[in-house]
This record gives C-alpha cells, sequence and structure tokens, in this order.
C-alpha cells in the first residue's frame, strides 16, 4: 500500500529513474516504461502549467469582477488580492506578493492541499495511461475489463456503485469511463481472459445503447454536454474536466480540459492559453491524434450521441480583431458529431494544425471562415457563433470551395 509521507518537495528535484526508485520505495508500483513517459515529460509539464496558468488568471478575473460589481474599487482590490489567493488556495497562508528584479513574484506556492490534489490526479492519470497501454496490448488475450473500486471509507458511493462493473475492452463506455475519472479517483481497470469471465459468471453485455448525452454544470453559470451511463437506474458522468481516456493520449487529454475550461474563462485568457499550449509540437499532435480516432469513431458508430470535440481556439491577434468590430464571443472552436457525419472526409482530422497555422481568416457576416490553399485548391472551414465559442463545419463539405461560398467574406487577418 502507498505510503502517506511522500516528499513532494524532495521528488519533484529527482532524476527521472530516481523519481521512479523513490516512489517505489513509497509502495507505488509504476506499472509502465517510464523512458517511454520521459519523451513526453516537457510537452506534459508545458500544457499542465497553461491549465494552471488559466486557472488562476480566470480565478482573479471573476474575483475583480464580483469586487466592482459590488461597488468597490480597483485600488480596494488590489489591496485585497493577497487575501483572496489565499482563500482560493493559490497562495499560502503569509506568502507575499513582491515581485523581483524579474518580475517573479516571491513567496508565491500552491498550497498543500492543491498541490497534493494536482499530484494526486496527474499521477493517478498517467498510472491509468500505463495500465491503458498494457491492456491494450494484451486485449486479444483479455478482453474483459472490470472496474475495480478500493472500496474503503474514502471512497465515494458513485464510484462504489461502479465495483465491478464489466465491458468489453472495445465498448464505448471505456471512452469517458476509464479511470481515473475524478478527482481522488483510485479505481482501476483488471483485466481478464474470457475463460476467467465465464468460469465466475460475468455476462457481456454492449453499453453503447445506455449511453446518453446530458447538460453538466461547468463554472458557476454555465453547463456543457457530455456522456453519461444509464447504469443501475441512475446516471453516472465523470466529474467536470474529466470524461477524457487518459490512455488514448493523455496530453491530448490535458489538452481537452484546458480548451473545455476555456468556455468559462475569460477569451483573452482562454486565447492566450490554448495559442500557447498548442504551439508545443507534441502537445499539438496529441490533440490532433485524439481527434483523429474520435472522427473515425463518429464515422462508424451506429448510434447518435450528439457529443463533441474541442479542436482549438481563436488566436490572440484574431481576438482583437473581432473585438474591435464588437464581437465577443467565447474562444473555443468544436466539431459536432452531426457535422461529422454530415460531411465526413479527412479534412475533420487536419483541422487542430490547420487552425493553428497562419492561414486567411475572413468575417462572413457573424462567422469567422478559415481558408487553406492545398495542390487541388483551396478549401474552407466555417465557425458560427454558439453558446461555447465557434461550431466548424466543411465549407462545401470539404470540397474545392467555388467563389459564390465567400463572395460576401471580407478578409479579417491575412496570411503573414
Amino acid at each position: 500500500m502507498p505510503k502517506a509521507d511522500v516528499d513532494l518537495g524532495y521528488a519533484i528535484g529527482l532524476k527521472p529513474e530516481e523519481a521512479i526508485r523513490y516512489f517505489e520505495s513509497k509502495g507505488y508500483v509504476i506499472g509502465f516504461n517510464w523512458h517511454d513517459v520521459e519523451a513526453r515529460t516537457h510537452a506534459t509539464e508545458f500544457t499542465v502549467a497553461g491549465v494552471l496558468k488559466q486557472d488562476i488568471l480566470t480565478d482573479i478575473h471573476g474575483a475583480l469582477q464580483a469586487h466592482l460589481e459590488n461597488g468597490g474599487t480597483l485600488r480596494d482590490f488590489e489591496r485585497q488580492l493577497t487575501p483572496t489567493l489565499i482563500r482560493k488556495g493559490w497562495l499560502a497562508d503569509k506568502a507575499r506578493l513582491i515581485a523581483d528584479e524579474d518580475g517573479v513574484l516571491e513567496g508565491k506556492q500552491l498550497t498543500p492541499r492543491r498541490l497534493r490534489t494536482i499530484f494526486e490526479t496527474n499521477m493517478q492519470a498517467a498510472y491509468g495511461a500505463g495500465r491503458y497501454e498494457e491492456q491494450m496490448a494484451n486485449a486479444e488475450f483479455r478482453p474483459v475489463w472490470e472496474r475495480v473500486a478500493v472500496m474503503d471509507l474514502r471512497t465515494r458511493p458513485r464510484h462504489a456503485a461502479l465495483n465491478g462493473f464489466t465491458a468489453r475492452y472495445d465498448d464505448p463506455v471505456w471512452q469517458f469511463m476509464y479511470p481515473p475519472d475524478g478527482y481522488h479517483c483510485r479505481c482501476r481497470i483488471r483485466a481478464r481472459s474470457l475463460a476467467e469471465a465465464e468460469r465466475l459468471g460475468i455476462v457481456l453485455k454492449s453499453w453503447e445503447q445506455d449511453i446518453v448525452t446530458v447538460q453538466q454544470a461547468w463554472g458557476p453559470n454555465d453547463t456543457r454536454e457530455v456522456q453519461a451511463l444509464r447504469f443501475n437506474g441512475e446516471l453516472y458522468t465523470p466529474d467536470a474536466g474529466f470524461g477524457h481516456n487518459p490512455g488514448q493520449g493523455w496530453l491530448s487529454s490535458l489538452g481537452q480540459r484546458l480548451m473545455d475550461q476555456s468556455v468559462t474563462a475569460p477569451p483573452r485568457t482562454a486565447a492566450l492559453a490554448i495559442s500557447e499550449t498548442l504551439s508545443d509540437p507534441a502537445v499539438l499532435s496529441s490533440v490532433s491524434d485524439d481527434v483523429r480516432r474520435w472522427v473515425d469513431a463518429v464515422s462508424v458508430r451506429g448510434k447518435t450521441r450528439g457529443d463533441l470535440k474541442r479542436v482549438g481556439g481563436v488566436s490572440p491577434d484574431l481576438l482583437n480583431r473581432l473585438e474591435e468590430r464588437g464581437i465577443r464571443q467565447p474562444v473555443t472552436l468544436s466539431i459536432h458529431e452531426s457535422d461529422v457525419r454530415q460531411a465526413p472526409g479527412p479534412m475533420w482530422s487536419e483541422l487542430p494544425a490547420l487552425l493553428a497555422s497562419d492561414g486567411d481568416v475572413w468575417l462572413d457576416g457573424d462567422n469567422l471562415v478559415w481558408t487553406m490553399v492545398a495542390d487541388q485548391g483551396t478549401r474552407a472551414v466555417r465557425a458560427v457563433p454558439a453558446a461555447d465559442g465557434w461550431r466548424l463545419s466543411l465549407v462545401n463539405g470539404g470540397d474545392v470551395i467555388r467563389p459564390q461560398d465567400i463572395a460576401d467574406a471580407v478578409l479579417l487577418r491575412p496570411k503573414p
């Protein structure tokens, strides 16, 4: 059993192989090759930093907005900023907001509780990713997956209710319910052979018909569509911000989480966070791979679920040009299942990279249009304003566009 006396400050300063030995000495079992993970470390840290940066700026922005709406002044808020950050858990008590000569804040540190939450969440997700890779590699011989909860006093009732839940490894339920699927989730997956499952009396069924789309609270005043499972008369949904299988690309899961959070973040904060994070080639590649898998799954699934996938965000430069024209909108760019099914094609999978590149962007009424010139001709993507940002569709079904497709559009941002 893992011990509780893990010194995070000590472990963070160790080399990878030394850190692995340290965690193993504390009872943590590393079930995957850490060398494979080390190559992704920089990109993962880069993405986690983007998520945290957006979180803290969103907290400050929300606190400032509430303060001004209650009649306070900006100067009052500046004096109260440190207590606000302490209360939010971003600063340890008695920390000072004093900048050094490089502009770095002295005394800044996460509180132990928030640090442990971040550590446990990322550690469990890394374990989940490693287990998923191993179990997928052995799925031919052990195709039956069983969800196992710890079943102690700390186990949440909703997670305890899923203890023993069983499905085939390729059941779509694992796309959003492979643990960890919540904060402090300690559940895991046990893989069994068909013979073992038969001996134990396990009856397999497809859960695809029990997967539904529901609205989940997202922030204080917003909701979003997520996948839920009808199970034993109740609906089970992962915690907000989860619902992405960590094994199907931990980096892409972080990227999706950052883009999900960008829906309710201040637009400028969100635009910077998405732009900076997707500028890392490893992150962009992982997000693109995740979108490609999702598009392939949507194209062959029998039942419509109404889900969506985040593929990027409006850049800070483009946001400036929109605001100059009085257009204020969440910056997240998303593709929806119904649009992919209506106009299938390879261009959907290429959108994260295409949108992150410096192409021409047009304003067509209230819509944005990205044009991309290829050997076969010019293709375009249209973005329509939506409650959670911008909903994307392929102009002319992804074929080469005709002059009339963007005849009334105005060039908003030319290609550099």
